[in-house]
């Protein structure tokens, strides 16, 4: 990777203005936006997004160019965020990028702009979406992208071996190998103690095949979970592909009113030494260091993480919540170590908050666990136990 990305960058809110990708801050502005576009097209894509029909999104969405990237308004914010970060890397110096699964080449192209003296190849299975891509990069002046209609199953009859120094998915496997649902588990580490992956590392070894011996893949797919990036990274390892954990983030975007994160992950065939579950701690810890004393809070992933790092505690009560019909389950816990109380809430699905309170403050604790637990009384009835013995599974 010798080529030197040029000092003076693209802007990306020039590249989305420029468009006329707009920045909807709710789903009915959305749909005010794309029907002043095309109002028949619009029509058919409403059903397909809320799924009161059966049919292809991409085949409606990139009918025309011009309405395609009008409906990229709906992912504006998770790709303005993507971008920015690609944007932001300066040890990204590629001369030749596969992008598996370009759709209508949005983010291809901005790939072109950035690298304009790297080739750019962008590969999707949509007729539709390659059109649209060839179309964006004329429109735009392009020479150094080009796009094809290749199944990923395909690639290996287009493309030879270490063909490519950067190997970029953006929320395709999931639709190449079939949905990532949202996995249930209680405990992260007792989680990963199998080394779950997404089934067969094959459609990852490919990866492993076009990419060259220093180059990097970056992948950024639907694992808003983390049991689920969990499972990814051991796919990427039985790949040979190794996540680079200190290079990987966790991008904040809006999906319109609703803040969400997902990984980017950066994986190299350089090995790092860590565990899986080591690795993630620090993906998602370098931003909001642990800080283990009373009074602290904490949320998410990181909630577990803290409570873990506690070590050995004494349970103390809990409460019990089974949402009727559905399989999601809460749990809210009082646990004491020799320094501290712990209020511990956590689901089946990811769920985690976290209060660090001072020994002995116990009325505080049942209150805030009482909290936490209202917070979700309207889903179902809640049981109460005094022991694991008879803590519901």
């Amino acid at each position: 990777m010798s080529i030197e990305t040029k000092q003076k960058k693209p802007n990306i809110d020039d590249y989305f203005n420029s468009l006329g990708i707009k920045e909807c801050k709710s789903k009915l502005a959305f749909w005010k936006h794309v029907t002043a576009v095309d109002s028949v097209l619009a029509e058919e894509l409403e059903p397909l997004i809320s799924r009161k029909r059966k049919g292809n999104i991409y085949d409606v969405k990139n009918q025309t160019l011009t309405f395609s990237l009008a409906a990229e308004s709906w992912t504006m914010s998770f790709h303005k965020s993507l971008l920015t970060w690609v944007s932001q890397q300066k040890q990204l110096k590629p001369n030749r990028i596969l992008e598996i699964g370009c759709d209508n080449g949005l983010s291809a192209c901005w790939y072109a702009k950035l690298f304009p003296d790297a080739e750019i190849i962008g590969v999707d299975q949509s007729e539709n979406g390659i059109r649209c891509a060839k179309r964006l990069a004329k429109q735009l002046g392009l020479s150094n992208v080009s796009f094809y209609r290749i199944d990923f199953m395909e690639l290996l009859d287009h493309f030879s071996k270490h063909s490519f120094d950067v190997i970029i998915s953006v929320r395709s496997f999931h639709e190449i190998m079939g949905p990532i649902f949202i996995q249930k588990y209680w405990s992260l580490p007792d989680h990963l103690k199998e080394k779950p992956t997404f089934g067969d590392s094959w459609y990852l070894q490919i990866v492993d095949f076009f990419l060259t011996p220093d180059g990097t893949y970056l992948s950024c797919e639907r694992l808003e979970n983390p049991a689920d990036l969990g499972k990814w990274a051991n796919l990427l390892k039985e790949a040979n592909l190794h996540v680079q954990w200190s290079d990987s983030e966790i991008l904040d975007y809006y999906d319109f009113r609703t803040k969400k994160q997902s990984p980017i992950i950066v994986a190299t065939k350089k090995e790092t030494g860590l565990s899986t579950l080591e690795g993630m701690e620090h993906l998602y810890t370098k931003n909001q260091p642990l800080i283990i004393e009373a009074r602290q809070s904490y949320t998410t992933v990181n909630a577990e993480f803290a409570f873990h790092r506690l070590g050995e505690k004494t349970f103390k009560s809990g409460q019990y919540l089974a949402v009727p019909n559905h399989w999601f389950m809460y749990r809210f816990e009082l646990w004491e170590t020799n320094d501290f109380l712990l209020v511990y809430s956590y689901g089946n699905m990811g769920h985690r908050h976290l209060d660090i309170l001072p020994a002995g403050k116990y009325g505080e604790a049942e209150l805030l666990m009482e909290q936490a637990a209202g917070q979700f009384s309207h889903l179902g009835p809640i049981v109460k136990y005094d022991s694991l013995i008879d803590r519901p599974e």
